[in-house]
């Protein structure tokens, strides 16, 4: 009989709570303090913890052995989605069914890792050019659907949560660095022929803010008011002038480290920072104490993808990235990807926790 029980790291989960205590904090004062905004946060990340706790508990082997189906399941969704899906400013990337809106891009940053696992776990040894071409053919797949909706960044995002998992895999460095001198060859080739006008603009604006000020430099000018006016305490909580005055869009979502560096000053950045270092290092020690080569490459790929959001998200408010639609974990206003990043640390304390059952007697079955 199959015994379910949720398995929790208390440690992991305190510091994903303090994030969403802050975020929660910073979504109330950044809305203009909305209180049905403010709601729909917190029911939200009380469904991501739930996530959390209930798929903590499921058996590592059911994750494995469910792979290819989730795999398939994506990309049926993302197939659903250029078939019959909700537009919205241009892009057509939401599924509706009945109440529920959500992304199927959202199900791949599992649904990949685990796929690309899953191929790789079957025999544990360095893959070779034969196994990566597999990988790589597997992610194309739904890479190519998100590519087509159109979501550039997701497609980049796709590619990369199959390369943590080579990497982690013990993917030869030569060929990383092979791999790394076609995508710089490929650059040019990708501004010509394949990134649209307001994906260009978002790299001459991280180059050049202040050509545009007050068209598409606007939003990062002003985002570095913000982090800069907040200085080394912070003006303090609901104190960010430059988020409720309106001169921050986005500012409690893909802006919100603005108003929170405003507020908390960078004291309470270097807090937000560790947490993140803390969360990210956290897993991949639990990872690697592991027997399982499919608990190591999931559960570091899963630690290393929350830490490159969380990296982009501030990257890009700070000048030192392009604009990309990408939430903070745990913290940016939203539904779908807080949700699931909770299942993806469900997994994780699953696959990291999980204790195998061994018989004291040989003789016991």
């Amino acid at each position: 009989m199959y015994d379910y029980k949720p398995r929790i790291d208390y440690a992991l989960l305190a510091a994903i709570l303090v994030l969403i205590v802050l975020g929660s904090l910073t979504v109330w004062s950044a809305s203009g303090f909305s209180e049905p905004m403010l709601e729909r946060h917190l029911i939200r990340a009380m469904i991501a913890v739930g996530c959390i706790v209930v798929m903590s508990g499921i058996s590592p082997m059911h994750y494995q052995r469910s792979a290819p189906f989730l795999y398939g399941l994506a990309v049926v969704l993302l197939i659903g989605v250029i078939i019959a899906g909700d537009s919205t400013n241009g892009s057509q990337r939401w599924l509706v069914i009945g109440p529920i809106r959500f992304q199927p891009s959202e199900l791949v940053k599992v649904a990949i890792p685990l796929m690309v696992a899953w191929i790789l776990a079957a025999e544990a040894t360095r893959p070779d050019l034969k196994k990566i071409g597999i990988c790589l053919l597997v992610t194309a797949v739904p890479a190519g659907l998100i590519f087509i909706q159109p979501d550039l960044d997701g497609a980049i995002f796709t590619v990369i949560y199959a390369l943590f998992v080579l990497y982690f895999a013990g993917m030869s460095w030569k060929i990383i660095g092979s791999f790394l001198a076609t995508v710089a060859t490929a650059v040019p080739l990708l501004w010509i022929f394949v990134m649209e006008a307001y994906q260009k603009k978002r790299v001459t604006q991280f180059l050049d803010p202040e050509s545009d000020p007050l068209g598409a430099g606007y939003q990062i000018i002003q985002s570095l008011i913000a982090i800069g006016s907040g200085g080394i305490r912070g003006k303090g909580w609901m104190n960010a002038t430059q988020g409720h005055l309106g001169f921050i869009p986005e500012s409690h979502t893909d802006f919100i480290f603005s108003t929170y560096a405003e507020e908390w000053g960078f004291f309470g950045c270097a807090l937000l920072l560790s947490l993140y270092l803390f969360i990210t290092g956290r897993v991949i020690w639990l990872a690697y104490q592991s027997e399982s080569t499919f608990t190591r490459l999931v559960s570091s790929t899963f630690a290393l993808s929350f830490f490159l959001y969380a990296f982009i998200n501030m990257g890009m408010v700070s000048g030192l990235l392009p604009v990309m639609g990408s939430p903070l974990p745990f913290f940016s206003y939203g539904g779908t990807a807080m949700i699931t990043q909770g299942i993806c640390f469900g997994i994780v304390m699953s696959l990291c926790l999980y204790k195998p059952y061994k018989p004291n007697r040989p003789d016991r079955l």
